[in-house]
């Protein structure tokens, strides 16, 4: 890919979509970047999280029940250098405050459906995947459990995935028989690097 660089120090690459900066010289690829979530809950009902302590004697994070399913909600907003066909990721940071953590498995679900931006998409019915980590045996272990590929179609600038982030704790293959702690939930993604040339749909023209 050629570019134009510039006397006061720049660089100019062409306004396409998918152009970007790749990184590794032997085997170029876009890098990966997140998308910060914020956790919110309903505000009442037994599947609301806990904000319970977490260590010490005044710090919290929202504790996820053993025995029943519990979730919380996110919005996730895609940014202008997304690298438009390729997949997300999304996970969950988690962690086991018991003083002897139960090493089964928790079985973390994401819950979603996305709409582009600009009156061009309804939100359509929500799709589902589960992801399953086992949980270290060391208390407050930072863990970071994180679904296979998500492809979605038509995934692009200034679009909105809604999440139903949750611990399926009824579920079979959840055995972890300790409440855990879930800090926050983010989607990985693809970066080009840059920004696009228009702030507003369509971007790339």
């Amino acid at each position: 890919m050629s570019y134009i660089p510039q006397n006061a120090g720049s660089i100019v690459l062409p306004k396409d979509t998918g152009v970007g900066l790749k990184v590794d010289r032997a085997s170029p690829t876009f890098g990966f970047r997140d998308i910060i979530g914020q956790i919110e809950l309903r505000g009442s009902g037994a599947n609301d999280p806990t904000f319970s302590t977490y260590t010490g004697t005044a710090l919290r994070a929202y504790h996820f029940s053993a025995s029943v399913m519990q979730e919380c909600f996110f919005v996730y907003h895609i940014p202008h250098d997304y690298v438009p066909g390729t997949d997300i990721y999304f996970h969950m940071h988690w962690s086991n405050a018991a003083a002897t953590p139960n090493t089964g498995d928790v079985i973390w679900g994401f819950e979603y459906t996305y709409a582009r931006g600009y009156n061009q998409q309804a939100f359509p019915a929500t799709s589902t995947v589960t992801v399953t980590q086992a949980c270290p045996a060391t208390r407050y272990q930072h863990n970071i459990a994180e679904t296979a590929a998500v492809t979605i179609a038509n995934l692009e600038v200034d679009g909105l995935i809604l999440v139903r982030a949750y611990r399926d704790a009824a579920a079979g293959g959840d055995t972890c028989t300790d409440a855990v702690f879930g800090h926050t939930a983010d989607v990985h993604y693809q970066s080009t690097g840059m920004a696009t040339k228009n702030r507003n749909y369509p971007f790339y023209s």
